[in-house]
This record gives structure tokens, C-alpha cells and sequence, in this order.
């Protein structure tokens, strides 16, 4: 790589992994927080005591549905942070090994 390729670089590699962390990290703080809200949801529902567990099956598809969108969601941003972070450090990976064959 010429002196001229070499600044034309807008990343650093320590900022990089910085994001990769950070997506990481938020990636398990929004898991913990919809799991959090998930339990918080059954024991709004099931706590009470008063419930009635409904009866048509439409209202049931309903009632699963929309209890279980939480974790669904919640599991979703976490893969998809994760894959990010993956991502992130496998694009540094490759960069690093093309600066590395180079020289």
C-alpha cells in the first residue's frame, strides 16, 4: 500500500472496535431490558388472579401473540446487534489482513 492509500483510510481501528464493544454491551442491556418487561408482562397477567384465559381461538392466537412479541422483539434487536458487532470485527479483520499481506 503507497503512502497516498494509506491516508486515504476514515476509520480507526480502535474506534472500530469501540463500536463492536458498545454494540455488544447495548446488544445485552435491551435483551435483559425485554426479558425484564416479558416477565413483568405474565406477572401483570397471570398475577392477578382475576384472569380469564380466553376462550375463542382467534382471541387465543391474539392473546399468545402479543404476549410473546416482546422477547421476539427483544431477541431480534439483540441478534441484530450482535451481528453488527460480528460484523464490525470482521470487516477489521479483513482490512487488517489486506495491511498485512501488503507489507
Amino acid at each position: 500500500m503507497s503512502e497516498n492509500e494509506k491516508e486515504m483510510n476514515f476509520h480507526s481501528e480502535m474506534t472500530v472496535l469501540q463500536i463492536a464493544r458498545w454494540s455488544k454491551i447495548v446488544s445485552w442491556a435491551m435483551l435483559t431490558v425485554y426479558l425484564i418487561r416479558f416477565v413483568s408482562d405474565l406477572i401483570s397477567v397471570f398475577g392477578g388472579g382475576g384472569y380469564e384465559f380466553p376462550t375463542l381461538p382467534m382471541d387465543i392466537l391474539l392473546f399468545v401473540a402479543s404476549l410473546l412479541s416482546t422477547p421476539f422483539f427483544g431477541a431480534f434487536y439483540f441478534l441484530v446487534l450482535q451481528g453488527v458487532a460480528q460484523g464490525l470485527y470482521l470487516g477489521l479483520d479483513l482490512f487488517l489482513k489486506d495491511e498485512a499481506d501488503e507489507e
